[in-house]
């Protein structure tokens, strides 16, 4: 029987950072025990308020460009949980208060996402991005005519030139000082900051032993890197440590279930991946929501996965065994829809594309009574996990 495969592109000089995963059908056998349990870190707090603050009049709901900005923020910033009020601050444009508390604070954190912040601010390019637009629109003319579907889309290039603009001009407001971050980094992770670590390692600016220190204290992406590196010598070791950072990481849990369908010893496990992938999804993960809406007879889906991801899976054979019904599907299409509509995929408008096309291609397909049927799960799963969802992805 053979092993998996797995592909590995370095990334920033860390050979354990992959770009693209590959999968075999077949299970590896058993290799050494799981690695122990990972402690969690603590969560980060800013400069938060002690004493109770009156009760604020309620809010106007947030344009789409503020939910596409807010959703690139949580998407792009994963050392640690990112204040609701540093958030709206960079999303109004304060980024040098934003640059300066992360700066001063000195909670778990801190440092890794103000180097996560200098990282995306380094990528911003052009805020009106029409070669991004046009393949987008391409994308969904290819996977569906729909005009409801190519309205909504139009409107997120609008509001996504709004959102770079916001975006670059916060980021021009901000003051980083990279030396200064290098050394806050080092410090932290000489006191045992699992995100320093994890961030470090990231770079490829830390030995490889920094990797596995951040995984023991708890840092999800460095357990799912160890869990990549692992995945074909030693296929227990990287289901244990996949599973330790499905616990904390959606896009983890993801990987997790499909793992479960295809190759994680000892045997695929049909009805735990689809609890792994439907947790992933109600918590937001894009590879999971792609997954559960497709269609398993088609060849031509592609994996729905942020253009910048660190990994990108393969979707898994055996999506049929997952046990999925034509109303399950289109009500997991109809919730990725409308998380796209409502800007929950930040600027990547090739993932709105997909989620976009994905309830309309299945609705084709459906006899009246699916329809009838899917229409009422799809209902159902937004009252219990749409929210839920959009709280996961910044864009509620």
């Amino acid at each position: 029987m053979s092993r998996p495969r797995l592909a590995l592109l370095a990334l920033g000089g860390a050979a354990a950072l992959a770009r693209a995963l590959w999968w075999q059908l077949e299970p590896a056998p058993p290799g050494p025990a799981a690695a122990p349990p990972a402690v969690a870190p603590r969560a980060a707090a800013y400069d938060r308020p002690t004493a109770a603050a009156p009760a604020a009049p309620a809010a106007a709901a947030p344009s789409l460009s503020a939910r596409l900005l807010r959703a690139t923020l949580v998407a792009h910033l994963r050392a640690a949980p990112l204040p609701r009020e540093l958030a709206d601050l960079f999303a109004a444009g304060d980024g040098a208060e934003v640059v300066r508390r992360l700066a001063a604070a000195r909670e778990p954190g801190s440092a890794a996402l103000l180097a996560e912040l200098q990282a995306l601010c380094r990528r911003v390019g052009d805020p009106a991005d029409d070669a991004a637009a046009a393949e987008a629109r391409s994308q969904l003319r290819a996977a569906a005519r729909d005009a409801a579907a190519g309205q909504a889309l139009e409107a997120l290039i609008v509001a996504r030139r709004e959102a770079g603009r916001q975006l670059a001009a916060s980021c021009g407001a901000a003051r980083f000082d990279p030396a200064a971050i290098q050394r806050q980094l080092e410090a932290s992770a000489r006191n045992g900051d699992a995100a320093s670590l994890e961030q470090l390692a990231i770079e490829g600016a830390a030995p490889p032993g920094r990797l596995t220190s951040a995984a023991l204290l708890g840092a999800p992406r460095a357990q799912l890197y160890l869990a990549l590196e692992n995945l074909h010598a030693q296929p227990a070791v990287a289901r244990s440590w996949l599973e330790a950072a499905a616990k904390r990481d959606a896009d983890a849990e993801a990987i997790y279930g499909a793992c479960l369908l295809s190759n994680c010893p000892p045997a695929p496990d049909p009805a735990a991946a689809r609890a792994a992938l439907e947790s992933a999804a109600r918590r937001g993960a894009v590879f999971a929501l792609g997954l559960l809406a497709r269609d398993p007879l088609a060849e031509d889906a592609r994996p729905w996965s942020p253009a910048d991801s660190l990994v990108v899976p393969v979707p898994p054979a055996g999506l049929d065994t997952l046990g999925l019904s034509a109303a399950d599907r289109y009500a997991w299409a109809a919730l990725a829809g409308r998380l796209a509509e409502q800007g929950c995929f930040g600027l990547d408008l090739g993932v709105a594309a997909e989620a976009l096309a994905a309830r309309p291609r299945l609705e084709r397909a459906l006899s009246p009574a699916d329809a009838a049927a899917g229409a009422e799960a799809a209902a159902a799963l937004e009252a219990d996990s749409g929210a839920g969802a959009r709280r996961a992805r910044g864009c509620e």
